[in-house]
């Protein structure tokens, strides 16, 4: 017969084994592909203003209100992301004496469900410079942009009961088992779901501008510097965090405008049309915080406007794509998440106050087609202003 005094040291030999981590994700302005983001936003930034045929000399500023929700993580198969037990056969050492006739008995743990919700709202205050004198026919354009962002996460792993072969162990074993099992992916739920607030991550541009007849280019530097809070609830799982760890992200890049009929003749299909992309390169350091290095990725977008007096409408398309492989160089026993990759589409609608410096532009925006990244809805609101 078995007694409770054997039960705890075999649940406990059993169940040290089974890595449970809660899976996270979260911030919108930007990481690496740890954690299943980037420092580059999942959503594309293209609106009305893409339309503005001058950029103003002197001060300028921005200020934008996001409300971010966050559905869930898709994994690499673009289904949603299930999070290995670690475990599909292990020997049940306290067992053998007793059992000795029927060793190894095994023990199966499927793959658990990750569900993520979170709920964001971020506001971004960005401010820069654009030169009065020209390089290369060009103005300059220095710009520092913040986010302040409060986060509410709520994080479940759920693993279906283990099973057991040849045999099942005789009770109290298995109940015991699976219920230090489910206490152990509970408690890992419990250590990512949270809220947290603060200053995120801080972006720092230099953008060389010129405007050519019909056609506008911009070509830069973007730098993500780690302002932001970062806390580790412990080495394998985050707390919710308006940061994203100790390392930079460096994202050279070039943009361009086009206006397809600057004659604005209103009985021709393309009166105030203009058309515009992005194309950019980002590399990471290695986050000193957790030694885990994501890998590179390019960022494209696209968009289309349509100009109607003081009015414009539009839509945007943005792909990001992860092109290098992560890399881990600590001594705990890391995954290394594989290739990020995710779109984003949605409609935009921008209205310039007459006779003033000024307007305001409201996006919607949805991912799809993602892999091993967080699928976002956001809606965001975009002041901008020139001094």
């Amino acid at each position: 017969m078995f007694t409770d005094k054997r039960k705890k040291p075999l649940t406990a030999s059993i169940l040290t084994t089974l890595p449970l981590v809660a899976v996270l994700a979260a911030s919108f302005n930007a990481n690496a592909a740890e954690n299943y983001k980037l420092r580059q936003s999942p959503l594309g930034s293209f609106g009305g203003d893409i339309a503005t045929p001058a950029d103003k000399p002197g001060f300028f500023g921005t200020a934008s209100l996001t409300q971010l929700k966050i559905e869930g993580i898709k994994g690499a198969d673009g289904a949603q992301l299930t999070q290995p037990s670690g475990v599909s056969s292990v020997l049940a050492g306290d067992l053998k004496s007793a059992l000795a006739p029927l060793n190894p008995i095994r023990i199966s743990v499927a793959n658990g469900q990750v569900n993520l919700t979170q709920d964001q709202t971020q506001i971004n205050i960005a401010g820069g410079y654009l030169t009065e004198s020209k390089y290369a026919d060009g103005r300059i354009a220095l710009v520092a942009n913040i986010p302040f962002i409060k986060q509410s996460r709520a994080v479940s792993l759920n693993y279906p009961s283990a099973t057991f072969s040849p045999v099942s162990p005789p009770a109290p074993y298995p109940a015991a088992i699976n219920a230090d099992l489910q206490a152990k992916a509970s408690a890992a739920s419990s250590a990512a779901t949270g809220d947290a607030s603060g200053i995120g991550d801080t972006e720092l541009s230099a953008v060389w501008i010129r405007h050519t007849d019909r056609l506008k280019v911009a070509a830069g530097v973007s730098v993500f510097v780690p302002t932001g809070k970062f806390s580790l609830a412990s080495d394998t799982a985050l707390r919710a965090n308006p940061g994203f760890g100790d390392f930079y992200t460096i994202r050279p890049g070039v943009a361009f405008t086009y206006n397809l009929n600057p004659s604005h003749a209103h009985q021709d299909w393309d009166a105030g049309v203009t058309v515009a992309g992005r194309l950019a390169y980002g590399v990471n350091t290695r986050n000193k915080d957790t030694l885990y290095k994501s890998g590179d990725f390019v960022y494209s977008e696209a968009a289309i406007v349509k100009v109607a007096g003081d009015v414009a409408f539009g839509f945007n398309l943005s792909s990001t794509q992860q092109v290098t492989e992560d890399t881990y160089t600590g001594t705990a026993t890391k995954a290394i998440i594989g290739r990020y990759r995710n779109m984003a589409s949605g409609p935009f609608f921008s209205y310039k106050f007459p006779g003033q410096d000024m307007g305001i532009n409201f996006q919607m925006n949805r991912n799809f087609s993602g892999r091993n990244a967080i699928d976002v809805t956001s809606y965001q609101l975009r002041l901008i202003k020139a001094f």
